[in-house]
């Protein structure tokens, strides 16, 4: 689609390299103006799309240019976004790599001072067990497994489950 386009007889015409870059910049505004993404992202869809690694790598560094792709600040989100979901830190953090973010970006996301994973991971379980009997340890182990499921590390769904049973 990006490659060629067809003139009025249908015959396949090549586009310029400035035509396939407007259509690049198009398509990239397009798409970060419904939802931000990492640069990695953006770059897989503007390959998907069939635009030449030339085209992509210059569209990438104008969207980077207007900070219109930023991954640092997308990792911010995506902390945000994970954490009111109820995931825990690893399952960020595999979702985050998988997009093609760096370990050092997804440490600096990960590192906001607003969020306590151990609270977080006791806000679940408090929500989603709050009937349950913890002192059975059958149930303690299958809420451990949930927790760990969802992400959390093993001491902070420790912590949880040690919460809500001494609240009980």
């Amino acid at each position: 689609m990006a490659d060629e386009s067809v003139n009025e007889t249908g015959e396949p015409v090549e586009l310029t390299f400035e035509e396939q870059l407007a259509a690049a910049r198009a398509y990239a505004m397009r798409s970060l103006a419904r939802r931000e993404s990492a640069e990695s992202e953006l770059a897989r869809r503007l390959r998907q799309k069939g635009f030449e690694e030339e085209v992509v790598a210059v569209v990438l560094d104008h969207c980077r240019g207007y900070g219109w792709v930023n991954d640092d600040r997308y990792g911010a989100m995506a902390v945000r976004a994970g954490a009111a979901k109820g995931h825990g830190p690893l399952r960020i953090r595999f979702d985050l790599r998988r997009k093609g973010l760096d370990d050092t970006q997804i440490e600096a996301a990960l590192d906001q001072p607003e969020l306590d994973w151990f609270e977080l991971a006791l806000a679940l379980l408090s929500r989603r067990a709050k009937a349950t009997d913890l002192a059975d340890f059958k149930l303690r182990m299958k809420w451990l497994k949930y927790l760990m499921g969802r992400g959390f590390t093993q001491e902070q769904a420790r912590y949880a489950l040690s919460a809500m049973q001494g609240e009980q």
